[in-house]
């Protein structure tokens, strides 16, 4: 498999380089809700790196900000022009409504993932954005963005089984399910239902329910459930919002160290 399908089949990360002040972190993961797999970056430095780190990713240029706009063509020419850098697929965010520069970028530059004039509103921006990923297949074929909880203080859980209380942490969690692991042993057989589970996310309570699936052993050996569809808005919300902060410190975690 090359690497251009093992990015169509695992997803492309997407990148907002700089975002707006009208893409607050309601709107990113409102996009991550989709199952994008969405990261900031507060650096056009970092920027540099990531693409070097993630072949095919995608990277939302905020051409409004820190560098002017002909240092920012400069830059994604460069960047483009780099053989270590070159997969990368660029956007372009702007509040400029003019129709040359978007033809330079478009046209001239043949940026793939678009030339999105913010004033058109936040709702058909959102629009745009998420039809360009589709048709940049963002997605791939994984339906489910997941995040590992490198902190096991910051992603907790208890259960009840059998009329006892059990806790744990959770290795890693999506929107379909988690991972995790318990503080005493307890014999769990596959298809058993779970109700009443309350997880803790970085401090926020809600509460799932769903089948435990059983036990991996690739590795440090993890137990496997799957939340019950579907998942209550609210409940839904915050575990987006908790994968959304836990993707986001990975990734300055990789790019301070890579």
């Amino acid at each position: 498999m090359t690497s251009e399908e093992l990015k169509v089949a695992w997803g492309r990360k997407v990148f907002f380089l700089y975002p707006h002040s009208v893409l607050s972190e309601d709107l990113l993961v409102e996009i991550l809700t989709n199952e994008y797999e969405v990261y900031v970056l507060k650096s056009h430095e970092a920027a540099w790196r990531a693409a070097r780190k993630y072949p095919g990713s995608i990277i939302f240029v905020n051409i409004d900000k820190t560098l002017s706009e002909p240092e920012w063509e400069a830059w994604i020419r460069k960047l483009l022009a780099d053989p270590e850098r070159s997969q990368t697929r660029i956007g372009i965010l702007t509040y400029d409504a003019d129709q040359a520069l978007a033809q330079k970028y478009l046209m001239n530059m043949s940026v793939p993932c678009g030339f999105i004039q913010l004033k058109q509103g936040l709702a058909e921006s959102k629009k745009i954005i998420l039809k360009t990923l589709e048709a940049n297949e963002a997605r791939g074929k994984r339906r489910y963005v997941r995040a590992r909880c490198a902190d096991p203080e910051k992603a907790t859980f208890n259960m009840k089984v059998g009329g006892k209380l059990f806790h744990g942490t959770i290795r890693d969690l999506s929107a379909a399910g988690m991972s995790f692991g318990l503080e005493k042993p307890v014999l769990l057989k596959a298809s058993t239902p779970l109700n009443d589970i309350q997880l803790k996310l970085k401090g926020v309570i809600c509460r799932v329910s769903g089948i435990y699936v059983g036990e991996m052993r690739e590795g440090l050996p993890r137990n496997v459930l799957m939340f019950k569809q579907p998942v209550p808005p609210d409940t839904r919300d915050k575990i987006h919002r908790f994968i959304f902060y836990s993707l986001q410190q990975e990734l300055d975690s990789a790019l301070v160290h890579g």
